[in-house]
């Protein structure tokens, strides 16, 4: 009962973000602090994995104007990506820096990297990686369309990228003027 209403949760969020119909309450916030306090609810989570999180986040890091509950939501879920995909003994690295205009972040993590055809995948509604359906573990495959589409009502994007021994999820949002 709890996983399929969840999964209807997730739905009626995915279809209203795709419609537009899905109201932000953004704030001026800065981008560190962003990143830094989704990955203090996440640090209990990796010790007990023993997995290593490798923070790489600059200085000179510009406000952004966000929903700060929907960003924390795509942190979590490429993060809890992340944990899932990442064996024992391995690291999460969470980089955030200027990328001209834009604020980019990044999520990777040591393991089974991506292929091509699976990055090109991995943000369609309902899709998992072969090991993930193998192994019957991990969500119902919403969690990065949801988080593509919140990055768009955001005015930024977000892409994979395909490396053999590891996972590379970025995102870029637009800086406050």
């Amino acid at each position: 009962t709890i996983h399929m209403t969840r999964l209807v949760d997730d739905l009626r969020l995915l279809t209203r973000a795709e419609a537009g119909q899905l109201s932000l309450e953004r704030h001026l916030i800065a981008s560190d602090v962003l990143v830094r306090r989704a990955l203090e609810s996440f640090e209990p989570l990796l010790l007990d994995a023993n997995i290593r999180l490798d923070q790489q986040i600059a200085g000179d890091l510009p406000q952004v104007k966000v929903d700060v509950d929907r960003l924390h939501q795509v942190l979590g879920n490429l993060l809890t990506n992340a944990l899932r995909h990442t064996p024992e003994g391995g690291t999460i690295t969470v980089r955030a820096a200027r990328a001209g205009h834009n604020v980019r972040v990044e999520v990777s993590n040591t393991g089974k990297g991506l292929t091509s055809q699976e990055a090109a995948q991995v943000f369609t509604p309902f899709w998992r990686a072969q090991d993930a359906r193998d192994r019957d573990k991990g969500g119902s495959g919403l969690g990065l369309a949801i988080s593509q589409q919140l990055l768009l009502l955001h005015g930024g994007r977000i892409w994979a990228e395909s490396h053999s021994e590891r996972a590379t999820f970025v995102f870029e949002l637009p800086a406050a003027d």
